[in-house]
């Protein structure tokens, strides 16, 4: 991969000053929900982007449904929801699903958070949304659209995420466009997760995925992003997963 393609997501850190990479001293409750989140989203969505780099600082872990441009599950989205818009959160623990990222962060921050704030000092609602889309601008879209004809996932793979890193970033992208479900693993700085994550893989760097599917666990974002798009791109082959 490119060292501009690099650049330009360290680039969209640093606009984001940081939002999903630290555990808030008020994240976590007793025990963390007996059943995953579901977000539908895509990863270009700038407000989407608010409502996961809350997850990750909450330290909550939940089931990523990608539903970028052309996407099949936007109708599913219909169906639940009643229209195609993202984010949309479907919390099984609370029975509670909502549209809005704003209407989101505040159930998350008082539903998991014990009522905490995110941005300090606080930044103005639509501040916040303008630097979210700049992100985006800066990744000129990336993860915005669906890439159809690949080959469709069993079981959802498993990322190893810290929403605010560069290189989970270039992951989170690839799998939006290939439209792959995956269970997100929020492991950011001061989760106690990741000591999970070393026993698992034998070391503390995300990103790492898992892919129940075939079987394969790997560290380094070009490696994944390379295996994700050979095993579940346009040109894979039928059999992939079998």
């Amino acid at each position: 991969m490119s060292l501009a393609d690099d650049l330009t997501s360290w680039a969209a850190s640093v606009v984001r000053l940081g939002r999903g990479t630290v555990r808030r001293a008020d994240a976590g409750i007793a025990e963390p929900p007996a059943r995953l989140l579901e977000l539908y989203d895509f990863e270009a969505c700038p407000y989407c982007r608010k409502v996961r780099e809350v997850l990750c600082e909450l330290d909550l872990d939940f089931l990523s449904l990608p539903a970028a441009r052309g996407s099949a599950r936007r109708e599913t989205l219909r169906t639940l929801g009643g229209k195609v818009q993202v984010p949309y959160l479907v919390d099984p623990n609370t029975a509670v699903a909502l549209y809005e990222s704003d209407e989101i962060v505040a159930y998350l921050d008082r539903t998991y958070g014990r009522g905490g704030r995110g941005w300090w000092p606080p930044v103005p609602g639509l501040l916040n949304d303008a630097d979210s889309a700049l992100a985006t601008a800066v990744r000129l879209g990336r993860g915005a659209a669906c890439r159809a004809g690949g080959v469709a996932a069993v079981e959802p793979l498993e990322l190893w995420n810290m929403e605010g890193s560069p290189y989970c970033r270039k992951v989170r992208e690839t799998l939006s466009e290939l439209d792959l479900a995956f269970v997100v693993r929020n492991v950011p700085k001061g989760s106690p997760k990741r000591a999970a994550l070393v026993e698992r893989g034998g070391k503390m760097q995300v990103p790492w995925l898992a892919d129940p599917n075939t079987g394969r666990a790997m560290y380094e974002s070009d490696d994944i992003v390379a295996y994700l798009w050979s095993q579940y791109g346009p040109n894979a082959p039928a059999s992939a997963t079998g």
